[in-house]
């Protein structure tokens, strides 16, 4: 328990520093006397709420962009300023203000339409996310989840659509989910959710359960991470923001789908005049995933597998998760923000069809867990001084866990089975553990001017598994279950910030990493077997990076070099207890990461919008953690490779017209290779496979889509939309390119699949119906040696959506 007692401790010592700072804030800003808030709202000559609108004062860096109800909010020093709010499509607005000191100043604006320029709804859509690029000097692209919402995906899936990006499966709803980003996969990429770290979150709470209605968009960096994370990440960071509207809003859906598949997603919240907020999100999905899979085939009588694949019902995999989350506090406040108090609630049942091999399935295999997450949040800007903003965050998560394999059976795909002399179709298991996350995240900005500006995070996680089965029989477990496996990881970044001029920025940053680990290790000196002792190890070390940016005229440049380590996470260290096995003796990963890109990003002739989005990357990376299928058994595990190389090119291209068409695409290519030159730990054998391309990796993917808008059909303010995604995934190997020959070489073959939607939005939106056919050629789709994922499916999704502004 000293592990377990040192992360809680410094949480609680995090949280403690956290809240008496917020006690005090409010005397720090009555003495300031600085500044003062500016807010009001942003509307059509109508009164309806313009979204995405920008307001600023002209000749400084103080400026906010309007939430969905047009409502913004900026801190403003005193003086006579000079407001400007501005929105594509609509005329310039400006005022002359004075602003004096104490109290808050309302102002509004009122946008009249350009009448030389059409409003194009779907390139606001598209601007929004490249106006959230264009300050950063980082590889980031942002996908606009609130396009989707009229859509039954999940957030994994959304993330499927952006460039470099592939999500990688291993079933359908509810079956484990990796990312794949620049060629690093699973555990390489780190996810957040409004900058607060995803790692201990658990598996009721992931990307592939959670409606796209939760996120307002989602940032994908790619390489080099800025320190504002935290993150010992090589691939990238995927950060989650959520709706966080200022005003009374309701979103409500339901669908139903193929494989007797259900979602149901409530959104609702509001906040005061005086600052009160609440919001709930809740959700559930459920799905038999009872799709037909081609497979080989076990003879229950002989016990061997047949050489001919039969086309067989899935019969073992129903799923479903149900989760809430609920945040109350108070927004725009004198000493606060954002002030949030939060909790997530979730549980999960899952049956298990098979092991990380199509052919070994399991027929009463089955998992369970449970969720509960309090978390905190706070945020303010001009904090004690003008130009200091401050941002703490924490959560504590606790995971039940319990998986069940008890029957003494050998089950095939036809549902068959024969008596066996050992309990449990794996390994037996009553197994019932909790996982221990704590989290805490404090960043603080300090801008001295408009050129500079200075920047510290401090991220400090930590992790402890315990044995939750009191009365379990000691003839179960043995020693090496009832040992300790406690992760403690602290990430500490500090970055300066030099803008040159307004087309010229550069970010120069550090980060110390520091890792402790108690766990079993395999002390057995004799080859085949194994003795383990429990074992404290700790690691630290330290890494930089550079990041610049160059604008000119519709241009963007940008480059950035890391030298980035990424430490081993809790499941690689400890395995999932199902179909995982860890290894508390693995290394930090360290690699050097160089990135350069370009983007375009114009507007032809009023009605016609082009982005050009070109990025290249180059990773030299060692002690490269692999993960391993074993063969017989189907379980998982891994360990340190060694050198890989990875050099890569993605493309992004999006052509809007008006609000009516718009179709697009993306395009990754990637050469990851095998640098390890010797086979043996003495450096005298070379390996067969030196130079060879990582196995299981894809390297050739992307898509296309287009979506044309029909207005005003059948009622004004009406819109049809009908959409089509092309997919495509090249060939790749599943083991090391050069054993076998040409005919047993074990490859997955090219897959290609389409997509089509349609959506019908009546009252501006406040009605809502969509149907979508998802792989309608029923092409067969492969992941993550050769597991199949489901076919032809199609859903229907009713949905409705109310927004009140307040005030």
């Amino acid at each position: 328990m000293i592990v377990g007692n040192f992360y809680v401790n410094r949480l609680v010592l995090l949280v403690l520093i956290s809240g008496l700072m917020w006690s005090f804030v409010p005397f720090s800003v009555r003495a300031q006397h600085t500044s003062v808030r500016l807010h009001g709202m942003v509307t059509t000559e109508e009164g309806a709420p313009l979204q995405d609108a920008s307001v600023y004062i002209e000749g400084s860096s103080f400026s906010a962009v309007t939430d969905a109800g047009g409502v913004f909010q900026l801190q403003v020093p005193g003086g006579r300023h000079r407001i400007v709010c501005t929105l594509v499509g609509y005329r310039q607005q400006a005022v002359s203000l004075a602003i004096q000191v104490g109290g808050d100043h309302k102002l509004d604006f009122v946008m009249v339409k350009d009448g030389n320029y059409h409003l194009q709804e779907v390139e606001v859509v598209g601007k929004s996310a490249i106006a959230e690029v264009r300050e950063s000097p980082f590889n980031v692209v942002a996908l606009d989840a609130k396009s989707l919402y009229n859509s039954t995906l999940d957030l994994g899936h959304m993330l499927d659509r952006a460039s470099g990006v592939k999500i990688r499966e291993t079933g359908g709803m509810g079956s484990s989910m990796s990312i794949s980003l620049n060629g690093f996969t699973g555990r390489h990429i780190k996810l957040f959710m409004d900058g607060v770290p995803m790692d201990g979150f658990g598996s009721a709470f992931q990307l592939n359960n959670i409606p796209v209605n939760v996120a307002d968009r989602i940032e994908v960096y790619k390489g080099v991470v800025p320190i504002e994370f935290g993150a010992d990440a090589m691939g990238g960071v995927i950060n989650i923001v959520t709706n966080q509207r200022a005003n009374t809003y309701l979103d409500a859906s339901y669908s139903y789908g193929s494989f007797n598949t259900h979602k149901t997603n409530i959104s609702v919240g509001h906040t005061t005049k005086g600052g009160f907020t609440f919001q709930l999100n809740a959700f559930q999905n459920y799905s038999d995933n009872d799709y037909k899979v081609r497979t080989s085939v076990l003879d229950v009588q002989t016990g061997n597998f047949s050489w001919e694949e039969y086309w067989v019902r899935r019969f073992n995999d129903a799923y479903h998760n149900e989760t809430v989350m609920a945040k109350v506090g108070f927004v725009n406040k004198p000493w606060a923000d954002r002030l949030l108090f939060g909790i997530t609630l979730g549980r999960e049942k899952a049956e298990i069809q098979h092991s990380n091999l199509m052919k070994i399935v399991f027929g009463m295999r089955e998992r369970s867990g449970t969720t509960v997450l309090p978390s905190l949040s706070y945020e303010k800007k001009n904090l004690f001084i003008a130009n200091l903003h401050v941002r703490v965050t924490a959560n504590y998560n606790r995971n039940y866990n319990h998986n069940i394999d008890t029957a003494a059976r050998q089950y095939n795909w036809f549902g068959e089975y024969r008596p066996t002399r050992y309990l449990g179709e794996s390994s037996y298991t009553l197994g019932k553990f909790y996982n221990d996350n704590a989290s805490t995240t404090a960043n603080v900005t300090y801008r001295f001017n408009e050129r500079h500006a200075l920047a510290f995070n401090n991220v400090i996680t930590g992790y402890e598994r315990k044995n939750a089965d009191r009365v379990a029989a000691t003839d179960i477990y043995s020693s090496i279950d009832t040992m300790r496996r406690a992760n403690i990881k602290n990430v500490l970044g500090a970055s300066y910030r030099y803008q040159h001029n307004k087309n010229w920025n550069t970010n120069l940053f550090g980060k110390y990493y520091y890792q402790r680990v108690t766990g079993p290790i395999d002390t057995s000196q004799v080859a085949g077997s194994t003795a383990y002792s429990e074992r404290t190890e700790s690691f630290s070390t330290t890494g930089y990076g550079l990041a610049s940016t160059y604008f000119f005229r519709d241009f963007q440049l940008k480059a950035s070099i890391e030298k980035a380590f990424r430490l081993p996470t809790d499941n690689e260290l400890f395995g999932d207890e199902v179909l995982e096995t860890g290894n508390t003796s693995l290394r930090a990963e360290h690699s050097i990461n160089y990135n350069v890109g370009a983007t375009w990003n114009s507007t032809l002739q009023n009605d016609h919008s082009v982005y050009v989005d070109v990025n290249g990357y180059y990773r030299d990376i060692k002690d490269y953690i692999q993960r391993l299928v074993e063969q017989r058994y189907g379980t998982a595990g891994y360990s340190n490779h060694g050198k890989v190389r990875n050099i890569g090119v993605d493309a992004e291209l999006r052509y809007y017209y008006k609000n009516r068409f718009m179709a697009g695409g993306n395009v990754t290519y990637q050469d990851m290779r095998n640098k390890e030159r010797y086979a043996s730990s003495t450096g005298d054998r070379l390996s067969v496979t030196y130079n060879n391309r990582m196995r299981n990796v894809p390297y050739f993917f992307g898509n296309a889509d287009a979506a044309y808008y029909i207005h005003d059909l059948w009622g004004a303010g009406n819109v049809l939309s009908l959409g089509y995604t092309f997919n495509f995934v090249g060939e790749f190997f599943l083991d090391w390119e050069s054993l076998g020959n040409q005919n047993t070489k074990a490859t997955l073959p090219r897959q290609v699949y389409h997509d089509f939607s349609m959506s019908y939005m009546l009252k501006n939106g406040r009605y809502n119906i969509a149907f979508e056919a998802r792989n309608f050629t029923d092409a067969m789709l492969y992941d993550n040696f050769s597991l199949q994922k489901p076919g032809r499916s199609f859903s229907l999704k009713l949905r409705y959506f109310l927004i009140k502004r307040n005030g």
